[in-house]
């Protein structure tokens, strides 16, 4: 197997290669500050990305990139002013520091709380049992050719595959003139399986573990704050035939039905749901107005907050950056707020907010440890962390079997929702009929639309604890200019009544 690299690297200077010099840059940086800055902060960060594409009939490809830089904020006068630069010379650092500063004096009067100072020393790497930037090339070619091959495996209608892996390092250290100095390192690791299988009359897609938007190349399947063990864990290459045959099986598979009926879906497609029904509309920020720009607004506002009803009494969520090897978890957010569980959702009502020290503070709290940049050129972000389900007392098993008659989707291939988070339409790449509690033939195109309070209104049923399972998911947007946010979702199979499929 041949391999193409590319390779894009930011300019670094020498000097501070090493991450102990992140640490003495931070230092020279805030000791440049000016005496009317009431608060400063500072994020160096390395970033290190790695990914390997193999693809149907063409060669692997890899793709390398590794900068590093440095974003600097700056409170004055109740503003905030913000730059950044990958410069780490004297000048640059000058002008890093005349940019944020005369950003926030040019912003005029404001009025940002932070609350109660954040004073944290400390160092933190993320565990992993097998670094996979020291795993050679050769064996993960290996690994993503043996996993096309076996798709291929599923005939001639099999037009299209993509696997691939994909590694981060993220070498970060945060500092502020509150005397917080923080260096962390964050090692993610994922990758996953899309296959598509055309006719001449359709086209049907099956991804493995999980979907991710089709125009994102590359960054597929399931990701983990973790090493090259976790890919290993996923099995693609032993899952590789039965994801093309089921490609290839819906090409012939009867459409999803037109009708209201009962919706079980498997812990893999809650998470999208999840993630757009309470994770985006419980972020402060967007809360309080300042993501309207890009997303739109939400039915969180604090008004509701204690007396919404958001579903029914047995589910509740929470945003949790502590779970062990999740995608969303570190230990501390780009503000030094030690990661934390956040209660979202309590017995159906909603009952919380994400937040970074800003919005906690416009809110009357304390920072929920959920701040986060995309790099060092990006402002931080009330971002999601974890959001997971709690766990019920049923299973999958048992909610087919006590249904007459609906539908099973997983696996999510598209969506549409609303700019407040409440009017929604989900797409799956799978579906089946369930007749009389038993699984029935295969259905394509299965869609289902409701609203968040009416659809989490319906659920009856959902897993235990022995099915939980975090998902990783790489490929969370927002802002503007956008990031992407890594985060995670834990979840459960689900049952839901009187949902309007197939339209």
């Amino acid at each position: 197997m041949s391999a193409t690299v590319s390779v894009s690297t930011q300019p670094c200077a020498s000097e501070v290669r090493l991450v102990t010099g992140y640490r003495e840059l931070a230092e020279v940086v805030l000791g440049l500050l000016p005496a009317d800055v009431q608060f400063g902060d500072i994020r160096v960060v390395r970033r290190t990305h790695e990914q390997v594409l193999v693809e149907l009939d063409g060669p692997g490809e890899v793709n390398y990139d590794d900068s590093l830089g440095l974003g600097l904020r700056v409170l004055i006068g109740g503003q905030w002013g913000f730059a950044a630069t990958h410069r780490l010379d004297p000048q640059g650092l000058d002008a890093v520091v005349g940019q944020a500063v005369g950003q926030a004096r040019a912003a005029g009067g404001g009025r940002v709380v932070l609350g109660e100072p954040v004073t944290t020393r400390d160092t933190w790497s993320s565990p992993m049992v097998v670094d996979p930037f020291t795993v050679p090339l050769s064996t993960k070619l290996d690994l993503l050719s043996a996993t096309v091959k076996e798709a291929s495996t599923a005939g001639p209608l099999v037009q299209q595959i993509e696997a691939s892996v994909d590694f981060y390092r993220d070498e970060k250290v945060f500092a502020n003139t509150e005397g917080a100095m923080i260096e962390q390192t964050l090692t993610e690791s994922g990758g996953g399986l899309m296959v598509n299988a055309g006719d001449g009359n359709d086209v049907q897609r099956r991804s493995f573990p999980q979907g991710v938007p089709r125009q994102i190349r590359g960054q597929r399947g399931d990701f983990a704050t973790a090493g090259f063990e976790h890919v290993l864990s996923l099995g693609l290459p032993e899952n590789a035939a039965r994801v093309a045959s089921e490609a290839v099986a819906l090409l012939s598979a009867p459409q999803c039905p037109d009708e209201i009926t009962t919706l079980v879906a498997g812990s893999n497609q809650l998470a999208m749901v999840l993630h757009e029904c309470a994770g985006h509309p419980m972020e402060a920020d967007r809360a309080l107005g300042t993501e309207a720009s890009l997303a739109g607004g939400t039915y969180a506002t604090p008004e509701r907050r204690g007396n919404f009803r958001w579903g029914t009494p047995i589910v509740s969520a929470y945003a949790d950056a502590t779970i062990p090897g999740a995608l969303g978890s570190f230990k501390y957010d780009d503000e030094g707020t030690p990661a934390q569980r956040t209660q979202l959702v309590k017995d159906g009502i909603f009952t919380g907010y994400m937040s970074s020290r800003e919005y906690a503070g416009a809110l009357g709290g304390q920072s929920t440890g959920q701040a986060r940049a995309d790099g060092w050129q990006r402002l931080p972000l009330v971002r999601m962390t974890n959001i997971c389900l709690e766990p019920g007392e049923s299973s999958l098993d048992e909610m087919i079997a006590g249904t007459k008659r609906g539908i099973l989707v997983d696996t999510n291939r598209g969506f549409s929702i609303d700019d407040q988070r409440m009017n929604f339409r989900f797409q799956t790449e799978i579906g089946w009929e369930i007749r009389d509690g038993k699984v029935g033939r295969m259905l394509k195109n299965c869609t289902y639309q409701s609203d968040t309070p009416t659809f989490w209104g319906s659920l009856d049923a959902l897993g235990g604890p022995d099915e939980w399972r975090v998902h990783g998911v790489p490929s969370c947007n927002k802002g503007e200019p956008l990031q992407v946010a890594h985060v995670g979702h834990g979840t459960v199979p689900g049952r839901f009544q009187n949902v309007q499929v197939g339209r």
